[in-house]
């Protein structure tokens, strides 16, 4: 039975990242002895498996050198959760599964969000301040050379002087991640190929993402409803996951807002945690949406599944994306849900037959439009939830998941380890 160093968030960290790892670990454990490495105060253990032994990651290294294992896999995503593996990879390299095709948005974070970078630009001029943050301004500003040369001074000076999220999408900053592993695991194609343009030689694995679809009990959903003030009669719209700007929530409420003048029994569901709820109060008020509205926040992840099927139809829209295939998406799928979704090239592997496309130019009329339909259609959502439900525990079946990982970890293990590039300094220190 081989041994696995596995590097990622658990349970109950804020990311469903942490959730995904541990239907991995599942999936993985029965074959192997697996070590859990995290960067968290507290892991919910009830959410493993009772053979896997979680560790703090900072001492991944010394317990490797003590005894070796024979594979490291490391979940990255485009999240603060994940900012201690930058520390792990390039010392020992391994399959690297890549959630986000972006990172960019994290890694500047560790650079440009520090205590003594905010200091910094509280007194720009305080020669104190200027030569503490010069190390980490300089290490970001080589990331940037390393992965983008022609474009880093201006990149560089455009995330220092302005304000905003959508540059880095152009500029996902993935090369150096990828360069440090023996092999890199994906969930679609798109980001695949993405990886083998971006990193010439570069190994890419598409695996598929262990989703079940939880039996709910009789009687279950419609206590649920009844609990979150939803009536038997209502058409209830669910939005699931963390609810950020990206998830287009407005886009959503104003859909709704329209919809709701010929479906007067329309609910809004939102369900995930909330980054801002005075702001998204504050603005389903201003749509005129928040006396039909139910926020949620986070909920239990064993409740999850009851949630989505208290939504007659699912909304799952994102823009800017990071290419990223959503588990709270296969989730919807697998629990029969009709879900409304942008049309988005990374997800063509969706059938059609299975969710209601839109498109992205006109999100709004293309949401109003579809809620109306199916308000009216039982049959067409019944119809595609059945699709969808066939869809998503076929592909992504913690089967398919296991096999999927097994062949990646065979071939990683084949792989030699990465060769020795002209990496910034402080990528080239670690690996030495």
């Amino acid at each position: 039975m081989s041994r696995v160093a596995f590097v990622t968030p658990l349970p109950p960290a804020p990311t469903g990242i942490a959730d995904y790892s541990a239907d991995v670990l599942a999936a993985l454990s029965p074959g192997h002895q697996i070590d859990a490495y995290h960067a968290q105060e507290d892991v919910d253990s009830s959410r493993l498996p009772a053979a896997v032994a979680a560790h703090p990651a900072a001492e991944l290294i010394e317990r490797h050198r003590q005894r070796p294992y024979d594979a490291v896999i490391y979940q990255i995503g485009n999240g603060p959760e994940h900012d201690f593996l930058y520390e792990l990879l390039p010392r020992l390299p391994g399959l690297l599964v890549l959630h986000d095709l972006v990172l960019h948005h994290a890694r500047a974070r560790m650079f440009l969000d520090s205590a003594a970078v905010r200091a910094y630009a509280a007194a720009p001029a305080d020669r104190a301040r200027q030569a503490a943050v010069r190390p980490a301004l300089e290490a970001y500003r080589a990331e940037l050379a390393y992965a983008y040369p022609d474009q880093a001074e201006r990149l560089f000076e455009a995330q220092l002087g302005t304000v905003g999220t959508l540059l880095p999408y152009a500029y996902p900053l993935f090369r150096l991640a990828v360069e440090a592993s023996r092999l890199t695991a994906v969930h679609n194609e798109f980001m695949a190929e993405a990886v083998r343009a971006e990193v010439p030689g570069a190994a890419a694995v598409r695996v598929a993402m262990p989703i079940t679809a939880p039996a709910i009990a009789a009687g279950t959903v419609s206590l649920l409803r009844a609990r979150l003030g939803l009536a038997p009669g209502d058409f209830v719209v669910g939005s699931f996951g963390l609810l950020t700007p990206e998830k287009q929530i407005e886009t959503v409420a104003r859909a709704v807002a329209r919809a709701a003048v010929h479906v007067p029994q329309l609910r809004l569901l939102l369900v995930g945690p909330v980054p801002d709820p005075g702001a998204l109060q504050a603005r389903l008020e201003g749509l005129g949406v928040a006396g039909r509205a139910v926020v949620t926040g986070r909920v239990a992840f064993g409740e999850l599944a009851a949630h989505m099927e208290a939504a007659d139809v699912a909304v799952h829209l994102r823009y800017p994306t990071a290419r990223e295939t959503s588990a709270a998406l296969l989730r919807l799928l697998a629990q029969g849900r009709p879900v409304i979704m942008s049309d988005l090239e990374h997800l063509a592997d969706i059938p059609d037959d299975a969710v209601m496309r839109v498109d992205v130019r006109d999100e709004e009329g293309a949401v109003t439009r579809a809620l109306l339909s199916l308000a009216v259609r039982p049959e067409a959502r019944a119809r595609r939830g059945l699709r969808a439900r066939e869809f998503a525990r076929t592909e992504h079946a913690p089967s398919r998941c296991r096999a999927d990982y097994e062949a990646a970890i065979a071939r990683a293990a084949a792989l030699p380890e990465p060769p020795r590039r002209a990496w910034p300094p402080h990528w080239a220190t670690l690996r030495a």
